[in-house]
């Protein structure tokens, strides 16, 4: 029975979770980013208001949104994280998958993800 040939890890290659472990550092907690206290109480009343993922009414499925979303990435700007108008009620599938693969493609793909889902593309 044939085997598969060892992985080839040069010398000095950080392994992918250690590499994450020093990007959590550099980034910080979450509360240190803001998600406070208040963000859990205002998140939480988010859902309750908007209780399906928006990403999957896309595709016409239907699932609970179980987190709240910021669409555009805030970094740190307090005014967009709470800007609620991009505020997006999200599944973990989707938040995990398919919006990280769509900041990946950058800001043009972001406002387009904003026009698709009826709302105006971020002003900057």
């Amino acid at each position: 029975m044939p085997i598969m040939p060892p992985t080839f890890r040069p010398a000095g290659n950080l392994s992918r979770a250690s590499s994450n472990r020093e990007a959590d550092k550099r980034r910080g907690s979450a509360r240190a980013r803001g998600y406070s206290a208040r963000w859990d109480k205002a998140s939480a009343g988010y859902i309750r208001s908007h209780p399906l993922c928006r990403y999957c009414e896309l595709v016409d499925d239907t699932t609970a949104a179980t987190l709240t979303d910021h669409l555009y990435p805030h970094r740190g700007d307090q005014t967009l994280f709470w800007d609620r108008s991009y505020w997006i009620a999200s599944c973990k599938p989707c938040h995990d998958g398919f919006k990280q693969r769509v900041e990946r493609k950058g800001r043009m793909a972001l406002d387009q993800l904003a026009v698709r889902l009826g709302l105006s593309p971020l002003q900057t």
